[in-house]
């Protein structure tokens, strides 16, 4: 028999241990993958710039390549003010533990989720349909949300959801 992880008694959600641990490494990776592919980007101007040679075969293939590889920039950027994002609502609400359930609607992006907050199954105050995913505006795998997961937000307004100890970061929101 699975036993769900206590909810921690803290503040706001980022006072958490292992949520602020999660937060800093997935930024940590993001800041990384940014400096590396804005590096290659700079490497790519740089020759396109300064190396002359009579054949123009590595010059012209830098600048060609200049643009697909900015393009490459904005995926760790959307990550990183992603986070940003979330770590606003975390620093704003504690965490709570909830049961979302998938909903019947439609959402534009994202999986149509419902978020019900209270102690017991008849006691929950449900939220109206919600659009979860992550940075990527993919779909949540089916079993991610499933099980006791914790929230931090309003159920107004939307806010964040995760696996006990902060994993899984995902954002709520109304379509």
């Amino acid at each position: 028999m699975k036993t769900d992880a206590p909810v921690p008694v803290v503040k706001c959600a980022f006072d958490d241990p292992g949520t602020r641990l999660m937060h800093e490494r997935a930024r940590r990776r993001a800041l990384v993958n940014l400096l590396f592919r804005a590096v290659g980007w700079i490497a790519l101007l740089i020759v396109a710039r300064t190396v002359e040679t009579d054949a123009q075969l590595v010059e012209g293939t830098a600048s060609f390549l200049l643009i697909p590889t900015a393009f490459l920039l904005s995926g760790p950027a959307r990550k990183l003010r992603w986070l940003r994002s979330i770590e606003t609502m975390l620093r704003s609400f504690p965490w709570q533990h909830c049961v979302v359930t998938r909903d019947q609607g439609t959402v534009s992006r994202g999986t149509a989720v419902r978020v019900g907050l209270g102690a017991d199954a008849g006691d929950k105050e449900w939220s109206g349909a919600m659009s979860a995913r992550t940075w990527r505006r993919r779909r949540p795998r089916s079993g991610q949300l499933e099980d006791g997961v914790w929230f931090a937000g309003g159920l107004d307004r939307g806010g964040v959801v995760a696996r006990p100890g902060g994993e899984v970061l995902m954002t709520v929101q109304r379509p």
